[in-house]
């Protein structure tokens, strides 16, 4: 993204479209994870990817088809990974 570095607001439009892409990818097979590893050296990993100055990446998304054999996700019920106020406690509106 071209411009002022705003990790916020920019951040939310990037995990927006990330999600967005989601379900094509998903219905061609694909797999893909949003990761933001690369910030760790941001100079050197925006020189390799040809961004000219300043214009900045605020994550990557790789995406390949998975090695393996994956189906549909399995979900957990709700109340055993969503707690109030601590640990634990379980969360009343569940």
């Amino acid at each position: 993204m071209p411009g002022r570095r705003d990790t916020d607001s920019h951040l939310g439009l990037v995990h927006l479209s990330c999600g967005s892409e989601h379900a094509a990818r998903c219905a061609l097979g694909l797999g893909a994870t949003v990761t933001t590893l690369h910030l760790q050296f941001e100079k050197e990993a925006e020189a390799a990817l040809g961004l000219p100055p300043g214009v900045h990446s605020y994550a990557l998304l790789p995406i390949g088809y998975p090695m393996g054999r994956f189906g549909p996700v399995r979900r957990v019920p709700l109340p055993d990974v969503v707690y109030e106020d601590r640990w634990g406690q379980p969360y009343r509106d569940l």
